[in-house]
């Protein structure tokens, strides 16, 4: 099971993913990360991937918005 996939079983609503800042002219993982999740198997658990704010790394991390488990009703 992979960090998200768990990550969404424990209810955990964001994720900090720390990229870094890269050299000068910016980091290939800060540029590519966003597209590889969005595009990935995982995509559906996903809601959305955003820049942190400074005081979490601000242009290098990103947060992972997760998406809620759907709801199943119980039996009885």
């Amino acid at each position: 099971m992979c960090f998200i996939e768990a990550s969404t079983s424990a209810d955990r609503r964001a994720i900090l993913v720390i990229t870094g800042k890269g050299a000068v002219g910016g980091g290939v993982l800060r540029r590519n990360v966003p597209g590889w999740l969005m595009s990935s198997p995982l995509a559906g658990r996903i809601l959305t991937v955003q820049q942190a704010h400074p005081r979490h790394g601000g242009n290098g991390a990103l947060y992972v918005l997760l998406r809620r488990k759907p709801y199943k009703a119980r039996a009885g």
